[in-house]
């Protein structure tokens, strides 16, 4: 593989017989698992680990993001694959700049959810059941004593 960081070679289509190099079929992987993964926690927030840590509403607007980072990745590769260059999206840059949005997804996911940790403490919120509403004691009424008159 030549340098990933050349201009050349990330501006360049790659060949027939570059389609399927060791970093395409990394690529694949780690794009393909990443948004199965993230579409099935989008439609299940509630599962372990992540829905017993953080409330449902950050898990879905993080797997949403996920998804459409992975989705755009994956859009490359396929574009890749097909060895059609629309608009120069067959190029090596493309494939790279997904990785890079990918990173900064992590790390932006990271950030919110470390100070959504920090914080929930302090605010008194207690932690979440499997759909998402905090566990409370229901508190309990007082019997109603019948009074008689005499």
């Amino acid at each position: 593989m030549p340098n990933p960081f050349d201009w050349d070679y990330l501006t360049t289509p790659p060949a027939s017989s570059d389609v399927f190099d060791v970093f395409t079929i990394v690529y694949l992987i780690v794009f393909l698992g990443g948004f199965v993964l993230a579409a099935y926690v989008y439609y299940r927030p509630w599962v372990k680990p992540l829905g017993k840590v953080f409330r449902r509403k950050a898990v879905m607007k993080a797997t949403g993001t996920a998804m459409w980072v992975f989705g755009i990745g994956l859009f490359f590769f396929l574009i890749r694959l097909l060895q059609i260059n629309p608009i120069s999206f067959g190029e090596p840059i493309w494939m790279w700049l997904s990785i890079l949005g990918l990173l900064s997804m992590l790390a932006w996911i990271g950030v919110r959810w470390n100070g959504a940790k920090k914080t929930a403490p302090a605010s008194g919120v207690g932690s979440h059941s499997r759909r998402g509403s905090p566990q409370t004691q229901p508190s309990r009424r007082p019997v109603g004593r019948k009074t008689t008159l005499r």
